[in-house]
């Protein structure tokens, strides 16, 4: 009688144990998890073993082949693509992956974190072009020096430049538009009345010595050992950091970027500037690439393309400004050189130019520590073509002539 009911009871239980191993994936634990199978790199799916295994995983019945459930693994999921911007930005509601120096989106906002590098790149002697790594700035200042010479100051916030140069010394009037936007100055050397000013300004610097490679390195290829030195954005910041320059993200709102061209502007085809007799620059607009190509003066005179050596390719801008400013020469203690220093403070004439179209403004310094702000013919904020622009800086007094195709400029000094 109890051999009946235990054969009955067992009856019972098989239309539940069928049941149960039709059901089984049910049940099986999630791929990943501590006992089940790992998923093998190629492989759509999983293979997991149903049917009674022992406790070391082996099979009790040697010779049947196990069920198996083919059970699908999760698919990675897909990055949505960025929104586009909304244009206007700025002048202080830039998110944290816009570039308030270029209103562009950048590749990895951690570069926003850092300050802005500002590096003295040479002009003169001509052999001393084409200069690496202009095309990676986000702002080209543009001023002169001494002795008929020119300078660019390339500031760099967004992007990476991998060689930048070549490198020179620092003059005084780097002082009065590096703290603008909270930077730090890069150079080679400097006369000692711009040492002077540069500590008595409180102007944070890096220099070749002690900095030296990878955050500057000398090109033995150069033949002239001035324009040797060459900086590296990823070494430099690095260097800064060890010297404990960066102090997270700073605050660089002022500008204002827009896609749409403002109403209100006159037809240009092209800038040109008078540095001096023998500094000479023209941007020429190119409605194509809807920038400006930069164009430098030989030795003959004749203005010729100026290329980045890095890219190989014709330095361009979204937009170039012209910015009026005084100019006094410096009187320094310990040398007689040529030195000339800016007064970068209130407001002076400005010229924008963007999408070939030409905009009479101004430039107001609203605080020692802020970006300069730029106001067009109404007084409200002169909206710039988002991306790179170059600044050029000639005295308050200087010249100019225009036409239909191209307006002129011609430094004055006091």
């Amino acid at each position: 009688m109890k051999r009946r009911q235990l054969w009955t009871r067992l009856a019972l239980l098989t239309p539940i144990a069928i049941s149960l191993a039709c059901n089984l994936p049910e049940f099986i634990a999630p791929i990943g998890t501590p006992g089940s199978a790992t998923e093998t790199p190629g492989q759509d799916a999983t293979l997991i073993p149903v049917g009674p295994t022992s406790a070391a995983g082996t099979e009790t019945a040697p010779g049947n082949t196990p069920e198996a459930t083919l059970v699908p693994t999760a698919e990675s999921p897909t990055e949505s693509p960025l929104a586009p911007i909304v244009y206007p930005v700025g002048p202080d509601n830039f998110s944290v992956d816009i570039n308030p120096l270029t209103g562009l989106r950048v590749a990895d906002q951690a570069l926003l974190e850092r300050r802005p590098l500002a590096i003295k790149v040479s002009n003169f002697p001509r052999s001393a072009r084409p200069q690496a790594g202009l095309s990676q700035a986000d702002l080209i200042f543009e001023y002169y020096t001494e002795s008929g010479n020119t300078r660019f100051m390339a500031m760099y916030y967004g992007q990476e430049a991998s060689k930048v140069g070549p490198i020179r010394s620092a003059r005084v009037e780097d002082t009065r538009i590096v703290p603008l936007y909270n930077a730090i100055l890069v150079h080679v050397q400097a006369y000692q009345d711009v040492w002077d000013q540069m500590y008595s300004s409180g102007v944070d610097f890096i220099n070749e010595f002690p900095a030296s490679c990878p955050a500057i390195c000398r090109d033995a290829n150069e033949k002239i050992k001035e324009n040797s030195a060459f900086g590296n954005t990823v070494e430099l910041t690095k260097y800064a950091g060890i010297v404990r320059l960066l102090r997270g993200r700073p605050n660089l709102n002022g500008m204002v970027f827009d896609s749409a061209t403002p109403a209100g502007g006159g037809d240009a085809a092209s800038l040109w500037v008078r540095f001096s007799a023998a500094a000479l620059a023209e941007w020429r607009y190119d409605a194509v690439s809807d920038s400006y190509l930069r164009f430098s003066e030989s030795e003959s005179g004749a203005m010729v393309a100026l290329n980045d050596r890095v890219t190989g390719q014709q330095l361009s801008v979204a937009n170039a400004v012209i910015l009026f400013v005084p100019f006094n020469r410096y009187v320094g203690k310990t040398t007689t050189a040529e030195m000339w220093d800016l007064i970068m403070s209130g407001e002076g004439k400005a010229v924008f130019f963007r999408d070939g179209q030409v905009f009479e403004g101004t430039w107001k310094r609203v605080s020692a520590s802020q970006p300069l702000q730029l106001l067009g013919p109404s007084g409200s904020l002169f909206a710039l073509q988002p991306g790179s622009t170059w600044i050029g800086v000639i005295g308050k007094n200087s010249g100019v002539t225009r036409d239909a195709k191209q307006w002129q400029f011609r430094m004055a000094w006091p």
